[in-house]
């Protein structure tokens, strides 16, 4: 005769804890880009003609780039074509020209994003760029300038602008009086 064994209650508990920790662990790897696979589509907007901020300066995005990939010219109260990209954190690079769509290199200047943007596993964002987010190597008196490290990779992304190193970044001639 076979007996026929029935988990008691301490193996049910033991179980569902199991099965509950294999969940909450998937759950937060997922959640928070866990492996760094997956997409998320992105479009730039260059927001420099909104209307509710203070000032809209004339800036055209001449190149811009999010998380490596690259969005092309924009010009002002355009939106660029939406990409694709892996999702992930970083900080919109641009070279932008102050009241020039055709983009010459002596009306450019290296521009970010005053904050890193996200996105993540399936978002689709329009991140707006406008005066309150961003920052350039020549802002007005009081307001610190884009940091270095964002300054280099603009500088090894687009090096046919000829912008100067950092440390003579006041003297690009956009940034002259």
């Amino acid at each position: 005769m076979s007996a026929t064994r029935t988990p008691g209650v301490g193996g049910i508990i033991r179980a569902r804890c199991r099965a509950a920790a294999v969940l909450a662990s998937a759950l937060v790897f997922n959640g928070c880009g866990g492996d760094g696979t997956g997409t998320a589509v992105v479009a730039i907007d260059n927001d420099f003609d909104n209307p509710a901020l203070a000032r809209q300066p004339p800036w055209t995005i001449c190149e811009a780039s999010y998380l490596g990939v690259d969005f092309g010219r924009i010009a002002r109260g355009e939106t660029s074509a939406e990409r694709e990209l892996s999702p992930g954190l970083d900080y919109v690079l641009m070279v932008a020209a102050w009241n020039d769509p055709s983009c010459d290199p002596a009306h450019c200047l290296p521009l970010a994003s005053k904050q890193e943007e996200e996105v993540v596993d399936g978002q689709r964002r329009t991140i707006a760029i406008n005066l309150a987010n961003h920052q350039g190597p020549c802002p007005p008196e009081g307001v610190p300038p884009l940091p270095e490290a964002q300054y280099q990779r603009i500088l090894e992304r687009w090096p046919a602008f000829g912008f100067k190193p950092y440390a003579e970044r006041s003297q690009n001639p956009q940034c002259l009086p």
